[in-house]
């Protein structure tokens, strides 16, 4: 199987995170019913663990690749978390 480069594992993480943080704020808009319907909680918890693994493959190759951030800066600065 072909590795996957660390700017593409960097793209997916940022797609993923801002995934997630767009279903966040649906579910604080929708009703239980619909958040129940639509499995939206589901989805955001297998986010977090896709999330997971790919940070773990993200941090292993940085160290190799060098010049991209660490997983927590870059979640950071797409949630525009401090």
């Amino acid at each position: 199987m072909q590795e996957i480069s660390t700017r593409a594992l960097m793209i997916a993480i940022g797609c993923m995170v801002a995934d997630r943080e767009r279903l966040l704020r649906r579910i604080d808009t929708e009703t239980a019913e619909t958040d129940a319907e639509e499995r939206l909680s589901e989805q955001v918890m297998d986010i977090d663990r896709s999330l997971g693994e790919l940070a773990d493959a993200y941090q292993n190759q940085r160290h190799e690749s060098g010049g991209f951030p660490p997983y927590e800066d870059l979640v950071r600065g797409i949630t525009g978390e401090p």
